[in-house]
C-alpha cells in the first residue's frame, strides 16, 4: 500500500475488507446494543435524564474505543503487508539473481550479472566488484560500469583498504556509507563486493540480500573455474587419445582433426548454437576411437572394422564428461536411407550431430589418398555428395557443405 492511502477508507480492496469486518464484528454489535438499551432497559428503569445520558455516554464510548482499535489494527495490517511485499521483492530478485548466475558461464558475465543485482537492491549506483588471484596479491578492480569506476578511481586508496579487510566491513561519510562484502572463490583466488548507498537504504536487510549475491558469485565463479578445468582436461585427454588413435590406424593420420575442421564449418553453416558446436568438435575428434579396440591386423576386415562404432561409444558412455557424445559416435555411420549401421537408422531418427560426422567423415576420406587411390578435387568430392544425397547423406547438410564450397570456406584446399 501506498503512504498516501495508508489511512483512506474504501480506497483499496484491504480497506473494505477490514472495514467490513469491523463493521459486522463491533459496530453492527454496538448499534444493536444501543437500541435494545434505549428501547427496552431505560424505560424500565425510574431514572432522570442524565442517567439517560450516562447509558448512551457508555455506549458512544464503547464506539469510539472500537473504532480506535479498528484504525490501530489497520495501520498494524498495513506496515505487516508492506513489510511482507518487500521480502517477497526481495526473495523474487534473489530468485531471479541465482537463475542468472546459474545460467552465466564466463567469469566476466558471472561479475557483470553479480554487479547489477547489487545496484538493484542497494538503489545505488556506486558498485564494484574487486578479485585477487593470489592470495598474496592485493585485491584489483575486475567489475564496474562506467559510473562506478569514476567513484572507485576517486577513492581507490580508502576503498581498497576497506575490501582488503577479510570480513563485513563498512565506513560512513555523513548520509551516506560504504559496505564491503568479502567471499572466496578458492585457497588462493579471494574477491569483495563494494557499495555506496545512503545510510537509510544499507539497513539489515539489505546487507543480508548483497551478503547473498556476494555467496551466490563465490558459487558461480568456483562452477566456472571447474567447468574450465574440465574443459581443459577434455581438450589435453582428447589430443592423446586421437595421437594414439593417429598411431594405431594406418594411413590415417590426421583423420579426427580434419573430420573436427569440416564438421565445425559445417555446424557453423547450419547454425548449431556454441554447446552443440563445441559436443561436435570433441565427437568429431574421437568418432574412431572403438578403432583401438580392434587388432590392428584386422583393420582390413570389414566385419571388424564395422563394429568400431559401438566400442567406441561404450568406450565414451563409462566417462561422464563424454557421455553426451555417444550417440554421436555410435551412429556416424548410419545412412540417410536407412541403409547404414550400427542400427540402420533413416532419416532424422539419426542424430542431428552424426549425419554431420558421417558427412565429414566422407568428405576427409575422399579429399586424402590412400593406397593407390589419389586424393579427390574440391569438385568431385561435391559430385560424389550430390550424388549421395538423400541416400547417404541427409540433403540438407550435402546443400550446406556445398554452399561452403562454392564460397571457398569448407576447409577444402
Amino acid at each position: 500500500m501506498g503512504g498516501g492511502s495508508r489511512f483512506s477508507l474504501f480506497s483499496q480492496r484491504f480497506d473494505r475488507a477490514v472495514l467490513a469486518a469491523y463493521f459486522l464484528g463491533g459496530v453492527a454489535p454496538i448499534g444493536a446494543l444501543f437500541f435494545v438499551v434505549r428501547e427496552f432497559v431505560l424505560p424500565g428503569y425510574a431514572v432522570g435524564s442524565l442517567g439517560h445520558v450516562a447509558w448512551i455516554g457508555g455506549v458512544a464510548s464503547l464506539a469510539t474505543l472500537s473504532l480506535a482499535v479498528y484504525f490501530a489494527l489497520r495501520r498494524i495490517s498495513d506496515t505487516t503487508l508492506s513489510r511482507m511485499r518487500a521480502d517477497n521483492q526481495r526473495l523474487a530478485t534473489l530468485l531471479a539473481a541465482s537463475r542468472e548466475l546459474g545460467a552465466a558461464r564466463e567469469p566476466d558475465a558471472i561479475l557483470a550479472s553479480a554487479s547489477a543485482r547489487a545496484r538493484e537492491f542497494s538503489g545505488s549506483p556506486h558498485v564494484a566488484l574487486l578479485i585477487a588471484q593470489d592470495s598474496e596479491k592485493p585485491l584489483e578492480l575486475r567489475q564496474a560500469d562506467a559510473a562506478s569506476r569514476s567513484w572507485f578511481d576517486a577513492n581507490a586508496a580508502e576503498l581498497t583498504e576497506l575490501a582488503g579487510a577479510g570480513e563485513l566491513s563498512s565506513t560512513a561519510a555523513g548520509a551516506r556509507a560504504t559496505v564491503s562484502i568479502p567471499f572466496r572463490v578458492s585457497a588462493h583466488v579471494r574477491g569483495a563486493l563494494l557499495v555506496e548507498a545512503p545510510t537509510t537504504a544499507l539497513g539489515h536487510e539489505a546487507i543480508d540480500a548483497l551478503t547473498t549475491i556476494a555467496g551466490m558469485t563465490s558459487g558461480a565463479l568456483q562452477r566456472s573455474d571447474l567447468e574450465d578445468a574440465q574443459r581443459n582436461f577434455f581438450a589435453h585427454v582428447t589430443e592423446l587419445l586421437v595421437t594414439a588413435l593417429d598411431g594405431h590406424v594406418v594411413g590415417r593420420r590426421g583423420h579426427g582433426s580434419n573430420v573436427a575442421r569440416f564438421a565445425n564449418r559445417l555446424a557453423h553453416e547450419i547454425g548449431l548454437d556454441s554447446s552443440r558446436k563445441e559436443r561436435l568438435h570433441f565427437a568429431a575428434m574421437l568418432h574412431d576411437i572403438g578403432m583401438l579396440k580392434i587388432d590392428p591386423a584386422r583393420h582390413l576386415d570389414a566385419k571388424s572394422v564395422r563394429a568400431h562404432p559401438v566400442l567406441g561409444a561404450r568406450m565414451l558412455s563409462s566417462i561422464r564428461l563424454w557421455e553426451p557424445l555417444t550417440p554421436f559416435v555410435l551412429h556416424h555411420h548410419e545412412h540417410w536411407d536407412g541403409r547404414g549401421y550400427p542400427d540402420g537408422r533413416a532419416g532424422e531418427a539419426i542424430p542431428l550431430e552424426a549425419r554431420v560426422l558421417s558427412l565429414a567423415d566422407a568428405v576427409d576420406a575422399m579429399a586424402r589418398a590412400e593406397g593407390h587411390r589419389a586424393a579427390k578435387s574440391a569438385a568431385e568430392i561435391v559430385e560424389e555428395l550430390k550424388r549421395c544425397r538423400a541416400t547417404q547423406f541427409d540433403p540438407a547438410l550435402v546443400d550446406a557443405f556445398v554452399a561452403l564450397v562454392d564460397r571457398g570456406e569448407s576447409g577444402l584446399d
